[in-house]
């Protein structure tokens, strides 16, 4: 195999995830350490198979919006420079593409570049942004199979490029110092994300631990595949194929947000991505709450819910990475709730509350019922596909799912809580003729 620089190439383990909640498999050839420390970049030559669409992965798992479709490949063109690619087609008739621009990291830019591939070797010209380099190579459906044999030749800079589990410290300092003046940023891959960095923060916090950083991002993954009821790698519970993409934007642009394709954190933010303790201590819940947007289900997020149920995901993380407090005890939201329940019942409006309020909601369900609530109910959702549109109909369908899957009677809960729907939401509750709780739901703490 053709190299731009002499290692040895291995298939990655499989990885599995430490508290055992699904497995990670990595199925990328990577370089392997030998005691010479060569450089962590990306092989010239890679190979590329055929994966399933945003789209189609947002389908079968019913999430709210689409997200990352682009393989990482390690390189830079440089704007307005010619590059030269090979492609071997090895099986398959899909088209591949090559993506330039990274999805917020370029944001002067209106739109990435891209360029259809065929078999051979073609010369395209960058514009004049120019940016990382991505392979899209994806399929509409489950059954397609296809692989390529890529070649990246004149033009493509080579990156400081971390591969979980292969690249050393030492690897890193001795790339980060060998190409810091070539290229502005540096790749981050582990078994489910990307992480793009700049590199004037990669060298400042050069000497961190690596390994740990994307350790903990397949940490963050796990802990809220695992409340959305995902493992295995097969079938409609399926953990997403795709990885998620992270990456650095300038620092104007606020915190963290996650958006489209990719989730971005600001630089001023980087010290909290590229200092692994931050990742999993109280200053990471940004992180876990943008993670957390990617698996919000359409079928139960209704109007004013985007920014509650998405938490569900991030106290997930935080319980996993073993928090003593919950956020609502931590942010002091308690308070709230006897403020909201100080109300006569008839002047209560779920609806109405704000984001803190409203997430007591979802978080008491889970002091009675636990992890399966959430885990069985995003199960089931997949399954049933349900078809709702208008937040009637998707409140409706989380009350009868929640009394079906707690098997109880929870009219009374969400009566307290001020659940302003037809009567005979209610009454379809009664007649699944489950029996009340033993507690009151709505006095639950932690």
């Amino acid at each position: 195999m053709k190299k731009n620089i002499s290692y040895v190439i291995a298939m990655a383990l499989v990885a599995t995830f430490s508290s055992c909640k699904q497995d990670l498999v990595t199925m990328e050839p990577v370089p392997v350490d030998q005691g010479t420390a060569p450089l962590a970049v990306a092989d010239s030559v890679q190979t590329f198979k055929v994966i399933p669409s945003a789209s189609i992965e947002t389908d079968r798992l019913q999430f709210r919006a689409a997200h990352n479709e682009m393989q990482a490949t390690g390189f830079y063109v440089a704007p307005n420079s010619t590059i030269t690619i090979t492609v071997n087609v090895k099986s398959g008739t899909t088209v591949p593409r090559l993506a330039i621009g990274t999805p917020f990291r370029d944001n002067i830019r209106p739109v990435r570049q891209y360029f259809n591939l065929a078999a051979g070797t073609q010369t395209f010209t960058v514009d004049q942004y120019g940016g990382l380099v991505y392979i899209i190579y994806a399929a509409n459906n489950y059954t397609t199979n296809g692989e390529i044999e890529v070649t990246f030749g004149n033009g493509f800079k080579p990156v400081p490029y971390f591969q979980k589990g292969i690249t050393t410290h030492q690897q890193w300092l001795a790339t980060l110092d060998s190409l810091k003046t070539a290229v502005p940023d540096v790749v981050f891959s582990s078994d489910r994300s990307i992480m793009v960095s700049n590199m004037d923060e990669a060298l400042l916090y050069k000497n961190e631990d690596q390994q740990a950083i994307v350790n903990r991002l397949d940490s963050i993954v796990g802990h809220e595949n695992y409340i959305s009821g995902l493992s295995g790698t097969t079938g409609v519970h399926a953990i997403p194929y795709n990885k998620h993409l992270v990456t650095v934007r300038d620092s104007a642009s606020g915190g963290y947000m996650a958006a489209g394709i990719a989730i971005y954190y600001t630089e001023s933010l980087s010290y909290r991505m590229l200092q692994p303790k931050y990742l999993t201590n109280t200053n990471g819940w940004g992180l876990w709450h943008e993670f957390g947007h990617t698996y919000q289900q359409k079928g139960w997020t209704w109007g004013g819910l985007t920014e509650t149920t998405v938490n569900i995901y991030s106290m997930a993380a935080e319980r996993g990475f073993g928090l003593p407090v919950s956020r609502i005890t931590a942010n002091n939201s308690w308070p709230k709730l006897d403020t909201y329940f100080a109300k006569p019942i008839a002047e209560r409006n779920y609806n109405a509350g704000d984001n803190d309020l409203k997430l007591i909601m979802f978080h008491q369900l889970w002091l009675a019922f636990g992890d399966n609530l959430y885990i069985t109910l995003s199960r089931s959702t997949r399954e049933n596909r349900p078809n709702v549109s208008t937040d009637a109909e998707k409140m409706r369908y989380f009350m009868i799912s929640a009394c079906q899957i707690a098997q109880k009677d929870l009219s009374d809960f969400f009566t307290k809580w001020g659940f302003q729907v037809d009567a005979a939401v209610y009454t379809e509750i009664a007649n699944l003729n489950l029996p009340a709780p033993a507690q009151d739901i709505t006095l639950l703490r932690d």
